[in-house]
C-alpha cells in the first residue's frame, strides 16, 4: 500500500482493523491464513484459545528467543524457527519488546540481507501478514512504524523505521492487563502519557492527531485517578485504548527528550517506562521555558480534565510515589549525571530518532539542567 512521505502534519497513516473485548482473537476464526506463527513472551497462557480459534489451520507457538529488549543476536533463534516453519501469518502476543522483536524477525525472514538504516523495501510490501495482541497498555508498538532494539556496543537503543511494518490487525483483550502489578501498570501508563504529552508539543504539529492526544490523556487521567484512590473499578479496556491513541501520537508526531534520554538507559538497568516517568516532568519544565510550549501544556492539561498544567505534573508525581518508582529517582539522577559527562552519549541522545520531536534542542547544557531538576 502506498504511503505518503514527509508532510507529517498533513495526513494520518493507515490504521489497522481493531478487535476488542475478552478473547477478541476469536474474531479471527475465519482469517484467510494457512500457516500461523505465534510469537509470545514467557507468561503467555492462551495456547488453547489460539488453537481453538485457528483449529483448521497449521499453528505453531514460538517463545521469544531474546531476553528483555530485543537485540539482533538474541533474535536469531526465533528467526531460525520462522525460516523453518515459513508462516504466511505472524501473530505477536506480548508487550513492546515482543512486538518490536516480532517486527524485526518478520523483516529478516523476508529480507535476510536487510541493511540497517534502509527504510523502504524492494516491492514495498511484506508477503507475511502481521497481527498483534498487546499485553501491556503503554508501549504503542502495536501502531508504530518503528521497531526498537538494543545495541549492546553503544549501550543504547536503535530502531528500524518503516511504515510497512505496521500490523494489519490488532486484538485488544483486557484479560492480559487486569492482573498487571501496580508498578508495571504505572510505568506502562506513564510511557503512554509521555507519547501523548511529548507528541503534543513536538516540532511536528498535526491538528488531527492533537485530538487523539487530548482524548488519550483524558482517559489516562480518569482511570488512573481510580488507582490513586482505591485501585477499584479501573476500566482496563479504556486504558488499552489510551495506549493505542498514545501510539498514534508517537507515530505521527515523534516524541521528545524523555524518550531520547530513556533510550540510552535501558542497557544500564533502567526499564523504559520507569525512566520515562522519572524524566517526564523535568523535560516539561525545561520545554515550558518557551511560552508557546507552556501554553500547549496548559491546553492539553485542561482538555484532559486537569485544572492546569501544574496539576498534571502533580498527578505524575503521585503515580511515581504510589508505585514506588519514585524511590529510584536518586539512582537515575546519579547515573545520568555520570553519563552526560560522556560526549558520545550526549551525541547519541541528540541523534536519537525517538527524541527528535523535542521543541527545545537537546544540547549538553539542556541535559545538565535536566539532571539538576529530576
Amino acid at each position: 500500500m502506498w504511503q505518503p512521505q514527509g508532510f507529517y502534519n498533513q495526513y494520518v497513516l493507515r490504521t489497522p482493523v481493531i478487535l476488542t473485548g475478552e478473547k477478541s482473537v476469536q474474531g479471527l476464526y475465519n482469517y484467510p491464513a494457512v500457516k500461523i506463527a505465534v510469537i509470545h513472551g514467557k507468561s503467555f497462557k492462551d495456547q488453547d484459545l489460539f488453537k481453538e480459534t485457528f483449529r483448521k489451520k497449521s499453528i505453531q507457538f514460538f517463545d521469544r528467543s531474546w531476553n528483555g529488549e530485543p537485540d539482533i543476536a538474541g533474535l536469531a533463534g526465533t528467526i531460525g524457527q520462522l525460516e523453518e516453519f515459513r508462516p504466511d501469518t505472524i501473530i505477536a502476543v506480548g508487550g513492546g519488546s515482543v512486538i518490536d522483536g516480532a517486527k524485526i524477525c518478520r523483516l529478516f525472514l523476508e529480507c535476510p540481507y536487510y541493511v540497517s538504516g534502509e527504510t523502504r523495501l524492494t516491492g514495498n510490501v511484506f508477503k507475511t501478514k502481521f497481527i498483534v495482541a498487546p499485553t501491556t497498555i503503554g508501549s504503542g508498538a502495536e501502531v508504530s512504524s518503528a521497531a526498537v532494539f538494543v545495541d549492546h556496543n553503544t549501550h543504547s537503543k536503535d530502531m528500524v523505521v518503516m511504515h510497512d511494518m505496521q500490523p494489519e490487525i490488532l486484538a485488544y483483550d483486557k484479560r492480559y492487563v487486569e492482573q498487571t502489578p501496580k508498578r508495571l501498570l504505572v510505568a506502562s501508563a506513564l510511557d503512554a502519557m509521555a507519547h501523548i504529552v511529548e507528541g503534543y508539543v513536538s516540532v511536528i504539529n498535526n491538528s488531527f492527531i492533537d485530538v487523539m492526544a487530548e482524548t488519550g490523556l483524558s482517559i489516562l487521567h480518569s482511570e488512573l485517578e481510580k488507582l490513586l484512590a482505591d485501585g477499584k473499578n479501573i476500566d482496563f479496556e479504556r486504558l488499552m485504548y489510551a495506549g493505542y491513541l498514545g501510539g498514534l501520537v508517537q507515530n505521527h508526531c515523534i516524541v521528545g527528550a524523555a524518550h531520547g534520554v530513556a533510550h540510552q538507559l535501558t542497557d544500564h538497568g533502567f526499564s523504559h517506562g520507569e525512566a520515562i516517568g522519572l524524566l517526564l516532568s523535568g523535560v516539561m519544565v525545561l520545554n515550558a521555558e518557551i511560552d508557546t510550549i507552556a501554553a500547549k501544556y496548559e491546553k492539553i492539561s485542561r482538555r484532559a480534565g486537569f485544572s492546569d498544567y501544574s496539576q498534571l505534573q502533580s498527578f505524575i508525581e503521585k503515580l511515581l510515589t504510589i508505585s514506588g518508582i519514585a524511590d529510584d529517582r536518586m539512582n537515575l539522577k546519579r547515573l545520568l549525571a555520570d553519563l552526560v559527562k560522556q560526549k558520545d552519549l550526549c551525541e547519541r541522545i541528540r541523534n536519537d530518532q525517538g527524541g527528535k520531536g523535542n521543541p527545545v534542542p537537546m544540547s549538553e547544557e539542556y541535559l545538565k539542567k535536566l539532571v539538576e531538576i529530576i
